[in-house]
């Protein structure tokens, strides 16, 4: 009995070294043209959304002393926009690795 179990666990373990690489070579690799560069990805992450962030802030800092101004004028829709609405939605909603 213990040799007829060893043998049945051994089948399986040899079959699962065996088997799983085989289907992880059928798997298909992504281009780069499809997903994008890892370079542009990597200068997305660590220097344009950092330097949107910051866009924000001053912007938001730039809204609140442009808002009387704005207001007079009728044109704070304009001025949220220009201020917090773009650097905003470049930061945030932009997919990663594209500089449009």
């Amino acid at each position: 009995m213990k040799k007829i179990m060893f043998f049945a666990l051994l089948v399986v373990f040899i079959l699962g070294i065996v088997v799983v690489p085989g289907y992880c070579q059928e798997m298909e690799k992504k281009s780069y043209k499809a997903t994008g560069r890892p370079e542009a990805y990597i200068i997305d992450v660590l220097v344009a959304r950092p330097i949107g962030i910051l866009a924000c802030a001053v912007g938001f800092g730039g809204l609140i002393v442009s808002a009387p101004f704005a207001a007079m004028s009728g044109t704070s829709e304009q001025a949220f926009d220009a201020f917090l609405t773009e650097p905003g939605e470049y930061t945030f909603t932009r997919p990663l690795g594209q500089f449009d």
